[in-house]
């Protein structure tokens, strides 16, 4: 049985000896059952420290939440370290290739070719350690599992990250669940799409005390009467059920925050999303 599954079984618990606890020394219930059952009638003294203990068996619990919480906040932290790690792998993996085919560029003589490659690898590792710019572990993690999800579907990643997030104002795990369903999102259009070149863009800067975050793919092009309907919970192009809720939760998570997102699709351009986050007061004040 799960750790979760126990605590929950014994927050039942606690909650039906509180309320018995609290009937039991309540004397209206007593006098209503006493014809039935027998019992013992309590002072005064004694049945109030029995409801003050019931009554603290609440809070017991809600510390139990709260503890449930922070426990599964950080298994979050964990698996999103361990993409990470993942993510440093495979890029250990592709440098050593790359290392490889220039080695026999040089070999063959192939001087200038390889000289191009040099600089557009080293343009393509700008962009994926651009990531490293962003302070917070779980945002920077879902960014690169992601694209790197992307890349090998044959999506191409463009990538700009001019700020560090450092002082978001939305809880990180929420921004991670925008990143996910945005990121999933492009990544499914652009995978079933039957263009030949399929570009993902993902653009992290600040202006205005804002953060703005936009998450661009190259397919498909929405008619501006599609903007709002996208929104709507169980709208979907996917097949199959369980889906359509993705945009819906976005949505909810960036009006919780009081944040905002656009939507904005043009020809030969593609599709883009962009959230605009507020800053921490810290930040407004700094800035």
């Amino acid at each position: 049985m799960k750790l979760y599954t126990k605590a929950y079984i014994l927050i039942i618990l606690i909650l039906i000896q509180s309320l018995a606890v609290i009937l039991l020394t309540n004397q209206m219930f007593i006098n209503m059952v006493e014809g039935l059952l027998a019992f013992d009638k309590y002072s005064y003294p004694v049945a109030i420290i029995l409801n003050i203990l019931a009554v603290s068996a609440f809070f017991s619990i809600y510390f139990i939440l709260r503890f449930l919480h922070i426990e599964r906040e950080s298994i979050i932290k964990l698996n999103h370290s361990q993409e990470v790690i993942d993510a440093l792998h495979g890029q250990k993996h592709d440098f050593n290739n790359h290392l490889n085919l220039i080695a026999g560029m040089l070999q063959v003589g192939q001087t200038k070719r390889a000289l191009e490659y040099v600089f557009d690898v080293s343009q393509r590792v700008d962009e994926v350690f651009s990531i490293s710019k962003i302070k917070n572990i779980e945002i920077a993690a879902t960014l690169s599992r992601k694209c790197a999800i992307a890349e090998s579907k044959g999506i191409i990643v463009e990538m700009d990250i001019s700020t560090s997030l450092e002082n978001l104002k939305m809880d990180p795990i929420e921004l991670c669940k925008i990143l996910f369903n945005l990121l999933d999102n492009a990544i499914y259009e652009l995978e079933h799409s039957k263009q030949e070149e399929k570009i993902l863009t993902i653009d992290i800067s600040d202006h205005d005390q804002m953060y703005c975050i936009a998450i661009g793919n190259s397919y498909p092009i929405l008619s501006s009467s599609m903007y709002d309907k996208i929104f709507q919970p169980r709208y979907t192009t996917k097949a199959g059920d369980g889906h359509g809720y993705g945009l819906s939760i976005v949505k909810q998570i960036i009006e919780k925050n009081k944040a905002k997102i656009t939507v904005e699709s043009y020809e030969d351009v593609g599709t883009i999303f962009t959230v605009f986050l507020p800053q921490s007061q810290t930040e407004q004040k700094r800035i």
